[in-house]
């Protein structure tokens, strides 16, 4: 079920991005929130379930996470790339310093201290919303430590969740460590694989229930203290309000759906090629912009552009991710 939740929020992120909002919110910013809880589980669930335990489970767990991040990725870069230099669209440059942040990924998460941009007229890099994947290889490179030291999950949750509120106070940049940045979204998370643990030993539901209260709580406190007008404090909340159930129901649901599998690759590969399509749409001048006709474009030009690189790279990778965790046990 999580596959399709994933799909889902990949076409909110989308259509987040040709400016659609709700009620003045952008629903991309609630979707990203879920998103950093579902990479949570999934790291919990990778070094609890999956992985044995020996010698070189932590490298194992970066290949594994390695091989899923970056060959789709590099994929949509190579595209992305390819459509730059034959159309010069927005005037792209490609100098040594900010390809190489584009290729590596979690520099993109630092774009404010980074020299990133590709597309110099509009001042973006290669896959513009791939700062937020920068903040989940951060994670995935701080979580498999943090589960291994269990005691330090809830002290480290604390003190994420603590940067996090002194954003959404206005006493820290509320945009950057209120959302783009790991310290202030770590614990969001910690709060997935926490609630993927729930699921998996089925114990209570304790941490769902303390979890989602206090992202109600919170939010009626900025509210009344008229602070949820600061960097993105309403929509990231809201993420939690929603997500924390959501994900709490998924994880524990029988449903079995088809296609789990192929339509979680497909998830990732929308979440990475649609502003290729928007740049691609942009250009060609085709549809009028936001349209029926143009949304329509955008969505089924996305999915074909994320379908080709799950068939021609992302499953042949799967196949050598097996491998690694098999030769690992």
């Amino acid at each position: 079920m999580t596959a399709y939740i994933r799909l889902i929020l990949s076409l909110v992120v989308l259509l987040s991005h040709t400016g659609y909002a709700i009620n003045g919110l952008n629903p991309g910013v609630i979707a990203v929130v879920i998103f950093y809880m579902l990479a949570g589980g999934v790291i919990w669930h990778l070094w609890e379930n999956i992985l044995p335990n020996n010698k070189t489970k932590l490298s194992t767990f970066y290949q594994e996470r390695c091989l899923r991040i970056f060959p789709l990725y590099l994929y949509i870069v190579a595209l992305t790339s390819l459509f730059l230099v034959l159309t010069q669209y927005a005037n792209p440059q490609f100098q040594l310093i900010s390809t190489l942040n584009n290729l590596l990924i979690i520099p993109l998460n630092y774009y404010m201290l980074t020299d990133s941009v590709i597309l110099t007229e509009l001042s973006w890099s290669l896959i513009p919303q791939a700062w937020s994947l920068g903040a989940e290889l951060q994670a995935y490179l701080l979580l498999p430590i943090i589960l291994k030291y269990k005691k330090t999950k809830y002290l480290l949750l604390i003190m994420s969740a603590i940067i996090y509120a002194a954003a959404n106070l206005n006493y820290l940049h509320p945009d950057y460590f209120g959302y783009r940045l790991i310290p202030g979204v770590l614990f969001i998370f910690i709060i997935g694989a926490l609630i993927k643990e729930e699921q998996t030993k089925k114990t209570s539901y304790l941490h769902t229930i303390l979890f989602f209260s206090l992202a109600v709580s919170s939010y009626a406190l900025l509210k009344n203290l008229n602070n949820l007008q600061y960097g993105y404090a309403q929509e990231t909340l809201i993420g939690l309000i929603i997500g924390i159930p959501i994900l709490s129901y998924a994880n524990r649901s029988v449903i079995r759906l088809p296609k789990h599998a192929l339509i979680g690759s497909l998830a990732y590969g929308v979440f990475l090629a649609h502003f290729l399509v928007i740049w691609l749409l942009d250009y060609s001048l085709i549809f009028k912009v936001e349209t029926l006709n143009y949304y329509l474009a955008l969505i089924i030009m996305t999915l074909l552009i994320a379908y080709s690189g799950v068939k021609l790279v992302d499953e042949k990778i799967s196949i050598i991710r097996r491998k690694v965790s098999e030769k690992s046990g």
